[in-house]
Formats: C-alpha cells, structure tokens, sequence
C-alpha cells in the first residue's frame, strides 16, 4: 500500500509539472510563493515539508534536496563577490575557475562542469580521490573543493583528511562542505580503535569486524549506512567547535556556516545542525 502512495503521489507530481509546462525562471529570484530550484531553475512544486527536508528529493526536475541546494548556494555565494544566490545552470561560464568534487551527486555534478573546469571522483572508482592520501599531481591545483557528506566517512584522524583538503586548493581556493555535526564540543568516534576492518553480512544483518592495532578483534553491529554507493558507513558525527579547530589547524581562514534561508530558492533550514560550511585557503 505504501509503495502504490508513493507511485500516485509522484505520477502527481509529474501530471503538476507536465500541466504548468514549468519555465526556467529569468534571473530575477522568483517570489517566496513560488520557489524554485537554485540547481536548475524550475519550480518546486512540493510542500514546504518537503522541500524544508534535508534528504527528499524535491525538485521532480533534476532531484536536488534542501542539502543539495544549499551546498550549492554556499559555493555560489563564496566564488561570486556579490553573495549572491542565482540559478546554477545560468551562471557564465568560467573555465578558469578548476574544481574537484568529493562523490558529488549528478544533481549538480554535471552543472557544475558545464560552467567551470570541473572534475567529479569517487573513492571506489575512477576518477579516484583518496583524501586520506591524494595523489601529487592534485595538490594545490584546485580554486575549489566540494564535499557534501563524505567526510564522517573516511576512515583515520579525520584532522588528516582536511589537511588534505587544504592541499589540493590553491591559496586563496574555497572549501565548501557539509557534515553531520551537532553543539557538542567534541567529535564522537562510533569506533575509536579502527585499524584493520572489514564489513561482512547484507542489509540490516551486516558486521563491522576490526581487529586494532594491538590484535584485538572488536565486532559492531547496529551499523548506520548513508546510503549511495563506496564506503558509506558513518564512523562518527562531528562536533560543530572540533570542526572549527580542524579547519584552523589545516590553514583555512574566514569560515561561515551559511544559515541564511533563501525560501524564494526553496532552501529553508528546520534543523541548524549540518548546514554548509565554507572556509578559504590561508
């Protein structure tokens, strides 16, 4: 029954978009009655639960979410020097600006190619990027990085991986990123002593077995998986203060959380835990 609701309400959706014969809006922001997608330009034709929900796709055009919109509209407003928020697929194009993206979703993947010299990787296919160890010819080439809910991925001293990060921008090069993080001062490690591991099991019945570095054989159930494809499983949830302290010490300067609704863009934060972040090169 609830998969037949969830056919008929997007049939709906379709018969909606179809009906309006939807338009790319002109570069005027639409009216906060009738927002639109920051991605592609096209209404969103969801109710604001919906498209306030950091994961439902809520653009029936290019699939984009509260998460995708807003991480976009961080970059934006950072490499624009007016701050302001446009519709990613009418931006000039702008060869000259080079980014990498960390797994990005073909939301905005693809856009973001067509507009700037962009390269799109993955940690378990090609075009590969292990943050943990990028390879020479990466470092200090990039005028911008983008990593939307990757880094409580990866697998280490996560001060490593942003160390990195710092390494692939050019001086000056923009960072925009978002994590799972909440208030609390400190990072918590779901498996502190992750040495050697392997994930064994399907579904809900998967393992975590780790042997530490002292050979002691540790097994987790309960795992949390984001979904997507490569190594998805969540190995901790950052601390908003410990995130901060990790960007200092990788040599990032002016860092801004972007908690700024843009409703007119369908990007209306219910939860101030996880919004984009972006930080500059120092």
């Amino acid at each position: 029954m609830h998969k037949l609701l969830r056919n008929s309400y997007t049939r709906r959706l379709r018969r909606l978009v179809t009906g309006a014969r939807l338009r790319a809006f002109p570069s005027k922001a639409p009216t906060a009655q009738a927002p639109a997608c920051n991605i592609c330009g096209h209404r969103l034709v969801v109710p604001l639960e919906v498209f306030s929900d950091r994961e439902a796709r809520s653009c029936v055009v290019c699939g984009s979410t509260l998460r995708f919109r807003a991480i976009m509209a961080a970059l934006q407003s950072s490499l624009d020097g007016d701050h302001q928020v446009r519709v990613l697929e009418r931006l000039p194009r702008c060869k000259h600006l080079k980014g990498i993206g960390m797994s990005d979703t073909g939301s905005y993947a693809g856009t973001l190619k067509s507009r700037f010299d962009y390269t799109n990787t993955f940690f378990h296919t090609e075009p590969l990027l292990d943050i943990r160890s990028p390879a020479r010819h990466l470092i200090g080439q990039f005028d911008f990085v983008v990593s939307s809910d990757v880094l409580e991925h990866v697998d280490g001293p996560p001060q490593r991986a942003f160390s990195n990060l710092r390494a692939l921008l050019k001086p000056g090069g923009i960072l925009v990123f978002t994590v799972p993080y909440g208030a609390e001062q400190e990072t918590v490690e779901h498996y502190p002593e992750l040495h050697d591991y392997r994930i064994e099991g399907e579904g809900d019945m998967r393992v975590l077995i780790n042997v530490t570095t002292d050979g002691r054989e540790q097994r987790f159930t309960d795992l949390c998986f984001h979904g997507g494809d490569g190594s998805t499983l969540e190995l901790r949830r950052f601390a908003y203060p410990h995130l901060i302290r990790l960007l200092e010490a990788a040599g990032f300067k002016d860092i801004r959380v972007h908690d700024v609704d843009h409703p007119e863009w369908g990007i209306v934060h219910q939860a101030k835990e996880g919004l984009p972040i972006t930080a500059t090169a120092a």
